[in-house]
């Protein structure tokens, strides 16, 4: 499996009793970053999790002129809150070093 800039499989690797296990699994596309834990939440394990936006409801993208969204529907009692994000301009990919250099 190849990694892109816009698209990365990340497993999160801890090594427990000696052991190297995959406790969660990190997605990033497109600079947003969503974290499947495979145990239970554990804040002092986790430290890098306690601000992150538990179970967004609806994931809203709103571009100069027009709005996308992804409404999530969890099956639990909580409420889930929106994440809103707002393109604000195109930024241009670094140049990569000429060859030989």
């Amino acid at each position: 499996m190849l990694n892109h800039s816009r698209f990365q499989l990340i497993p999160w690797v801890e090594t427990i009793h000696g052991k190297d296990e995959i406790v969660a699994l990190k997605v990033n596309i497109l600079g947003f970053s969503f974290v499947l834990l495979l145990e239970p939440f554990d804040p002092e394990r986790f430290p890098e999790l306690v601000t992150a936006n538990y179970r967004p409801g609806r994931i809203e993208i709103q571009y100069a002129k027009s709005i996308s969204w992804i409404t999530i529907s969890w099956e639990d009692s909580h409420p889930h809150s929106q994440l809103s994000v707002q393109h604000v301009k195109a930024v241009d990919a670094p140049k990569a070093p000429a060859q030989g250099s």
